[in-house]
């Protein structure tokens, strides 16, 4: 069987489904297992750690490797991202912690193709393993579960799927069960309750010890904890220190009523299975843009495969309309008002290859779009690295602001050295409206009059170098006089071959 309750000696036979006795010893008594997890990869988790370590427990840490901080790639990240950085996981790692996958990115999976679906969930796996982690569980992003999704879990080599809010606790889903069984009734749907703070409910120390109780008095099992943030006061999804100091005080005293800490992997106990990479994406043909003249109406009112980006105190509106683009195009109109700093744009999505364009390191690229503004606009740029996470790249110089539609591009610098896809989209950073349509994205190819000058530059130099060589040996051998008398024509005759020779 997948999963085992090896490494749980004086499981009771609660695990197994019959009835306990609710009084005793701890060696007679249900054993319940609490299993604290963390999801989200936010770096204020880090602060949990010292807990953890004072009462020598450890804790499972979903990651979603794609918005992990890599200060080797990005050397900004370490003082502006709100994620968990690479030597944080290290370090986790290297504290006992147990590293799970939770998609590269983080993204709601079910509004996802297939495709992207499985490539979001293998490839997070293979990035965290090629970190030096042994990965082996998985938690739903937002804890979407589908049977799609719990087999994509399964074909990419996780042993488990953590769900949320199948089970009792914090007074909601009262007919739900107590407590998940050991081993589980489905290994790729981990039944939890809701995630800590989720869905307007407030938690203090009492709410998880009164759900660890209920599991304990009615047959015991595994509860899992689901967290998000380590919060300096009360907060959506978090805890603070106080209150986690006061949860695992509490925990460490319930030893005597059978109740231990385990991370998920602990308790499932399931191989390291081989990695499984993504499906390789589609190839984008054309214009080089997937739904270029965003023709294509895409789930949320956005063209298929683009989203729209804001950043910044402003207001922007955009609205999409099929067919309102030059020659029947579709087309995106953004509406600024409110400005005081940032911008507001529409990009290819940022995704792991499914709408993304694919490039090549050290390509230049011409970037174009049809537009109409009331105000200058400028191409922003963004490039995809090898993990799967998306960073800021360049920015053109400003276009002018123009009332008809009009087609403008920009050559791009070579793409830096790690990059694997591009996006990018005009952008109105000022109060006023901006329409796009008809997106294109080619490599910067000579056109026929470069070629033909280059080639004429090209014959020049070659004519002038073969007649300075031709020169050059002329003079030498003005200078060297007479050369000495050729050899006779009889000297120069070879005669018949050798005969064979006497042994």
């Amino acid at each position: 069987m997948l999963l085992t309750t090896a490494g749980l000696a004086g499981a009771s036979p609660a695990a197994a489904g019959s009835q306990p006795a609710h009084r005793g010893t701890a060696a007679t008594q249900p054993r319940t297992v609490v299993s604290f997890t963390w999801g989200g990869g936010f770096g204020n988790q880090m602060g949990a750690l010292p807990i953890f370590r004072q009462y020598h427990m450890h804790a499972t840490y979903y990651v979603p490797s794609g918005l992990v901080c890599v200060p080797d790639t990005d050397p900004d990240c370490a003082g502006t991202s709100p994620y968990l950085t690479l030597p944080d996981i290290r370090t986790l790692a290297a504290a006992g912690n147990e590293i799970g996958g939770l998609t590269v990115l983080h993204v709601p999976l079910t509004k996802l193709p297939v495709a992207e679906q499985q490539r979001e969930i293998c490839q997070d796996r293979v990035n965290l393993t090629r970190w030096g982690m042994r990965v082996t569980d998985f938690a739903y992003p937002f804890a979407q579960v589908t049977p799609t999704l719990q087999d994509l879990v399964r074909r990419c080599g996780y042993n488990t799927g953590l769900g949320a809010g199948q089970l009792r606790g914090a007074g909601l889903c009262d007919s739900c069960g107590w407590a998940e069984t050991i081993p589980p009734r489905d290994p790729y749907l981990l039944r939890a309750p809701i995630e800590v703070a989720s869905v307007g409910t407030r938690w203090t120390a009492a709410t998880f010890e009164s759900i660890v109780t209920g599991a304990r008095r009615h047959g015991g099992g595994w509860i899992i904890f689901n967290i998000h943030d380590v919060c300096a006061r009360d907060c959506a999804l978090g805890v603070t220190k106080p209150e986690l100091n006061s949860v695992l005080a509490w925990l460490a005293g319930q030893a005597r009523h059978g109740v231990t800490v385990r991370t998920v992997r602990q308790v499932a106990d399931g191989p390291a299975r081989p990695l499984v990479a993504g499906p390789t994406p589609p190839p984008i043909g054309g214009p080089g843009v997937r739904n270029a003249a965003l023709s294509a109406r895409g789930p949320g009112g956005t063209p298929a495969c683009f989203q729209t980006a804001r950043y910044g105190s402003n207001t922007a509106q955009f609205s999409y309309q099929q067919a309102g683009g030059p020659g029947g195009a579709g087309a995106e109109t953004i509406r600024m008002t409110g400005w005081a700093s940032g911008d507001a744009k529409l990009l290819p999505v940022l995704d792991l290859g499914q709408c993304a364009p694919p490039a090549q390191v050290g390509q230049r690229y011409s970037v174009a779009e049809s537009y109409r503004s009331s105000q200058p606009v400028r191409f922003d740029l963004y490039y995809r690295t090898t993990v799967g996470n998306w960073v800021y790249w360049t920015s053109s110089s400003a276009m002018p602001a123009a009332s008809e539609w009009a087609q403008t591009s920009w050559d791009t610098p070579a793409l830096p050295r790690g990059a694997t896809a591009v996006s990018f989209g005009l952008a109105i950073g000022s109060n006023g409206t901006l329409s796009v349509s008809r997106y294109s994205l080619q490599p910067v190819r000579y056109s026929g009059t470069r070629l033909f000058v280059f080639g004429v530059v090209v014959l020049f130099l070659l004519g002038y170098f073969m007649l300075r060589r031709w020169l050059l040996r002329r003079r030498e051998a003005a200078r060297a006089g007479p050369g000495p008398e050729p050899a006779r024509a009889a000297e120069s005759t070879p005669g018949p071959p050798p005969g064979p020779r006497s042994h």
